[in-house]
């Protein structure tokens, strides 16, 4: 079992890049249902249809920033750095709202590195949330979406990618 863990580890620039773009479509399509269950937003909301027109960018541009991002992972001075760093808000706030949002997905990450650590399997620690909460940034500012629209649509994001996240780690997990 260790076996098929430390195999899927190794391999798993080559899994995420292969399914990123389908990644993006479903955080788009829970997006989408998170957005019309939404009461302030309304039934035919503009983030609705701006999701709906823009999903092919997400995914296009989240399968390049999660290609980079992994790429960097190779490189001995970025693989130590952080996504946060990069960020404009003071550190403390964004790193709490960030653990409150992904809380279930970081539970589950810890569990597996637990056992993952137990097992031998190394490298497993550079596929924490952090990696996709920063291609998910990167997507987002790359498409064609206004900033002031994205950051409306980006609580939204963060939830899917949580999903996302839960049910990636609970697969490896499972190995």
């Amino acid at each position: 079992m260790s076996e098929t863990l430390k195999r899927t580890v190794g391999n798993l620039p080559a899994i995420l890049h292969k399914n990123a773009p389908a990644m993006m479509q479903r955080m788009v399509d829970v997006m989408q249902q998170a957005i019309a269950a939404d009461p302030q937003l309304g039934p035919a909301s503009y983030c609705a249809l701006l999701l709906k027109m823009s999903s092919p960018d997400l995914a296009r541009e989240y399968d390049r920033a999660l290609g980079d991002s992994l790429g960097a992972l190779n490189e001995p001075s970025v693989a130590g750095a952080s996504s946060r760093w990069l960020s404009i808000e003071p550190l403390d706030a964004a790193a709490a709202q960030s653990d409150r949002d992904f809380a279930s997905s970081i539970a589950l990450f810890d569990r597996l590195k637990t056992r993952a650590s137990g097992l031998g399997v190394k490298g497993l620690g550079a596929y924490g949330k952090d990696l996709f909460l920063a291609a998910l940034n990167e997507a987002f500012a790359r498409s064609r979406i206004d900033p002031a629209e994205a950051e409306k649509l980006m609580p939204f994001a963060r939830q899917a990618l949580n999903a996302e996240l839960a049910k990636f780690y609970a697969k490896l997990d499972s190995l």
